[in-house]
């Protein structure tokens, strides 16, 4: 059990999502075991003991984007509420717990808290999240509040602007020291996909590493395929992009195999648009200013809805008409790639994956520079 806690507590370390020194994981099976920073995992144990839940993850954050959050939260308001589809989906609302003096209340709250949802936000600590089953539950739960947060923190800023002492000078030191330029020239890809499976499998895991490294998808959020002849290989279900090797399916176009059970959910909206654009090879992640920059998407002449010149549609996920969104946008622009309002890119290749996360990366970086262009015209920061 502490070689898997330590597993996944050097994952939020490798992931730049949480502080070194600063992450406690507990685990309950027998006993309750724990990792990490002392005064963390004695609060994770007895989180753990209240709830009599499997794992508990205390943490504080690489960026101080939560903390923001709640820092400029009326005093009276309980939760966040994100809008980004995968937070709505997954976690409904963000529940604030602000620090007390009282030991015992404070702890009362968090558990409060995490019964009614998978993570919250907990005032000089961090945030933290519980599995009811597994450790890779709390691990999911602590990266989808993180996400959910750092969206919503910078669509709050571009809406309302800064609210607090040195806010801006923070978020300009993160655009400076945190984010690079893209380079994914360094990911050698093959020039065109062939036919063979073990081929292709090796192809789209290389892609789902890259996507994670790049940090243009958090690990479990994106899914990826590639057609070949009469199959579409494709991320199954929940799989985490940077091990892919024995999570992709093999899904018949005609439908003659149940292999599409285990499937991404995102399965109908590959498949449309492979059969719509004939391309090969389709990434789909969630970088967050694509994400938050969608929000503030404005139709064109064409009655589209644009941000920095990219196509931007709505829909929903598995059977809930994203497919037709996106089918519709590519055939009518011609684009590489497409952002979903709320929830990621779609880019596509009609050679390989080179050519797809290099569209996916030029996509996030233009929003990025959106995103700060507009910041500065609209509250003029220097």
């Amino acid at each position: 059990m502490q070689v898997q806690l330590q597993r996944y507590t050097q994952r939020l370390i490798d992931e730049q999502c949480a502080k070194a020194g600063k992450i406690a994981i507990c685990s309950q099976n027998d006993r309750i075991c724990s990792f990490g920073n002392h005064d963390f995992a004695e609060l994770g144990q007895q989180i753990v003991q209240e709830l009599d839940c499997a794992s508990v993850i205390v943490a504080e954050p690489l960026h101080p984007f939560p903390f923001l959050l709640l820092f400029r939260a009326p005093p009276s308001l309980a939760a966040l509420v994100p809008r980004d589809s995968e937070s709505r989906s997954s976690l409904h609302d963000i529940p604030l717990v602000r620090h007390c003096q009282n030991p015992t209340d404070f702890l009362a709250a968090i558990c409060t808290a995490l019964r009614k949802r998978k993570g919250c936000i907990v005032e000089n600590i961090g945030l933290i999240s519980q599995g009811s089953l597994t450790v890779e539950q709390s691990y999911i739960a602590w990266s989808s509040v993180l996400h959910a947060t750092v969206i919503k923190y910078f669509e709050d800023l571009l809406t309302t602007g800064p609210q607090l002492t040195g806010e801006m000078e923070t978020v300009l030191q993160y655009k400076n020291s945190c984010l690079k330029p893209f380079n994914t020239n360094s990911f050698l890809f093959l020039s065109s996909l062939p036919g063979y499976a073990q081929t292709i499998i090796s192809e789209m895991s290389l892609a789902g590493q890259a996507t994670v490294q790049l940090g243009l998808v958090d690990s479990f959020f994106g899914n990826i395929s590639c057609a070949a002849d009469t199959t579409l290989y494709i991320s199954e279900t929940s799989a985490r992009l940077d091990e892919l090797q024995s999570q992709i399916d093999p899904v018949p176009f005609d439908g003659s195999s149940t292999a599409g059970i285990t499937a991404s959910s995102e399965l109908p909206a590959h498949r449309a648009i492979v059969c719509a654009t004939g391309c090969k090879a389709i990434l789909h992640g969630h970088p967050r200013f694509s994400v938050v920059m969608s929000f503030f998407a404005v139709p064109d002449d064409e009655n589209l809805c644009r941000i920095a010149s990219i196509p931007v549609v709505d829909g929903e996920g598995g059977v809930g008409g994203l497919a037709e969104s996106l089918v519709r946008a590519f055939s009518l622009t011609g684009v590489k790639a497409v952002i979903i309002r709320g929830h990621g890119v779609f880019a596509i290749s009609d050679t390989g994956f080179g050519e797809a996360l290099a569209e996916l990366a030029h996509v996030e970086q233009r929003c990025r520079d959106s995103y700060f262009t507009q910041l500065q015209e609209r509250y003029q920061f220097e």
